[in-house]
């Protein structure tokens, strides 16, 4: 019965060798791709958020490094909490519209911008709620006519569609490339002699 066992033991030992080993031609890559110094900032504001969920503005700086580092769901995951707690709030809705927006879903991503703008445009803002500054409302109307432009396109099977659009809302401008400068043409032939001054006359 012993030896049964140990032989159970085993392969059961193997078969975790096997299966959750790497493969030798695998790469390993970190699951958030960022500077050294904003993976210490990360576990800085991960333990903060631990400890006093409701800090927004430590929300905001960690979902910001989640979406630089291509982490829209994690971003999502940071700041849904708190824009539900705080839905006057404009600067989470920015967030939610740009978490969407890299997770290739329009129509959310409308959504959260067309409330982020109605939010930023609110005069005066909300007690305990900062302003929305012109370079925000400018950022925000620019997101936003851009995220309306593919709300009704399915950006995952139509990214080339969805890219087309957003290139045209945003009206890129084309500076066509200045032509080469031409030499001028040399006449054919020899050139023709040069006039003849005058003799001067005798007084």
């Amino acid at each position: 019965m012993r030896v049964t066992r140990t032989l159970d033991l085993i392969v059961l030992l193997l078969l975790a060798t096997v299966l959750l080993m790497p493969r030798p031609d695998a790469t390993v890559k970190p699951a958030l791709a960022v500077d050294p110094e904003l993976g210490d900032r990360v576990a800085e504001l991960q333990s903060q958020l631990v400890g006093k969920p409701d800090d927004a503005d430590a929300a905001l700086e960690l979902a910001n490094i989640y979406l630089d580092g291509h982490r829209p769901d994690w971003a999502l995951a940071t700041v849904g909490p708190l824009a539900r707690a705080r839905p006057d709030d404009f600067r989470f809705q920015h967030l939610r519209a740009i978490a969407y927006a890299d997770r290739f879903e329009g129509a959310p991503a409308f959504e959260a911008a067309n409330a982020a703008l109605r939010l930023c445009e609110r005069a005066p803002p909300p007690a305990g709620i900062p302003a929305c500054g012109e370079a925000a409302h400018a950022r925000l109307v620019l997101l936003r006519s851009a995220l309306e432009s593919v709300a009704g396109v399915d950006m995952k099977n139509q990214p080339y569609l969805a890219k087309d659009r957003i290139f045209r809302e945003l009206h890129p401008v084309y500076v066509p490339r200045p032509r080469a400068k031409t030499k001028a043409k040399t006449p054919l032939g020899p050139a023709p002699p040069a006039p003849l001054s005058p003799a001067p006359q005798k007084p």
